[in-house]
């Protein structure tokens, strides 16, 4: 678990597991009032890959 705390006062915003945040999040410290801006440590890949077509659709090729 990863303490995510407040930029200004460093004040506990939440706990998360790490990789949890999967979009910018906006959180508003309790304490203080900052308006603090969270975004995922891994940026989501611009395209995903391609599955492989080797039998993709289950059915056995035979020659």
């Amino acid at each position: 678990m990863v303490n995510i705390r407040c930029g200004s006062c460093s004040a506990l915003l939440f706990r998360a597991r790490h990789g949890a945040i999967a979009n910018d999040i906006e959180i508003k410290c309790r304490r203080c009032g900052t308006i603090n801006h969270l975004r995922p440590t891994e940026p989501l890949p611009d395209r995903q890959e391609r599955p492989s077509r080797k039998n993709s659709c289950g059915s056995i090729s035979r020659k």
